[in-house]
Order: structure tokens, then sequence, then C-alpha cells
């Protein structure tokens, strides 16, 4: 018996060399098509940052919405805008989202959006940004729909800017809707 045994294990042992062969055959071509990925650190004056340690800047509003006087047909809200993070944020846009009801049932909801982009904003600098009301587009059925028109603002609405506290770029205020 134990002959054959030794016969048998004779006999495989150039079949497992082979199998071995084969399965390390369809690793390497497997390899050569799967794409190498390459963490690519940026450089700032020569020095290589670790994602985890890049210095990030912080938008945010510095104060509430205003609503500010303009003409009898036109009204304006400011917002500041402002760059409390240690380096420069690179382009970036606010958003204002409109929202209002025409009548009192939820499928007369209506919603607006409007951007305007920031050049870039130095650390420590704020900008003041005036966005105009729509008021011709912004009616309602009297006494039934919204008596006040929501507006939403967000800075860096894209999400471009790497900042180090991302929940602080909203803010909001209530006007009046003038035409009924």
């Amino acid at each position: 018996m134990s002959h054959q045994l030794i016969k048998y294990t004779t006999a495989m042992r150039p079949i497992s060399i082979l199998i071995i062969l084969f399965a390390s055959t369809i690793q390497v071509i497997f390899a050569q098509n799967q794409p190498i990925l390459r963490q690519v650190n940026p450089k700032i004056s020569g020095i290589q940052l670790r994602e985890d340690l890049k210095i990030k800047t912080d938008l945010n509003f510095n104060g509430t919405p205003q609503l500010v006087a303009g003409t009898a047909q036109q009204r304006n809200v400011q917002v500041m805008v402002r760059n409390t993070g240690p380096i420069t944020a690179t382009n970036f846009v606010v958003e204002v989202t409109y929202n209002w009801r025409v009548d009192h049932e939820s499928f007369t909801a209506q919603s607006l959006q409007r951007i305007q982009t920031v050049g870039s904003l130095a650390a420590g600098q704020q900008t003041q940004l005036q966005f105009v009301v729509p008021d011709q587009l912004i009616r309602r059925n009297a006494p039934y729909g919204s008596p006040n028109v929501s507006l939403s603002f967000k800075v860096d609405a894209t999400g471009v800017v790497a900042e180090s506290l991302e929940n602080n770029n909203s803010a909001s205020i209530s006007i009046p809707i003038l035409n009924n």
C-alpha cells in the first residue's frame, strides 16, 4: 500500500505545480488590468502634506441675512460671507432658494434658486453679496397661500472648498410676499 501511495504522490506533484503556475498566471493577468491607484500629495512651498493634516479653510455667514432698501419695484437681501479659516478659499458659489406656497395645499409649493460666484476669499476676509428678490414671480392666493417667502442661503453650495467645518454654511430669512 505504501508503494502505491508514493506512486500517487509522485504522479500528483507535476499536476500540483501546474495548478500553482496557472493560479499565479491568472493573478498576474488580473493585476495588469487593474488601475494603479496613487495618492498624490499636494506640495505647498515644497512641503508634502498628508491628507489628514491638510490645512482647511472655513466659510460661513457673518450675521443673518438682511432685507435692504431697494427700489419700489425691487427688494434686495444682503448676506455677508466670511472666511474664518487660515488659508484662501478659491472660487465658490453662494446659493439662495426662495420657497413659498401659492395656496394652502402642499402641491402648490414653489421654489426658485439663484446663485452668485465669489472669485476667492483670503483668510480673514469677508465679502458682501446682494440677491434680488424676484417679487414678480412670487405670488400667493390670499389669504390661503404663504404670507412670507422663505430665503435659504448656502455658502459653497457646490462643495468645492474643503472646509474644516461644513455644518455652518447656511442662513435663512423670511420676508413678506408683496404680490397677492
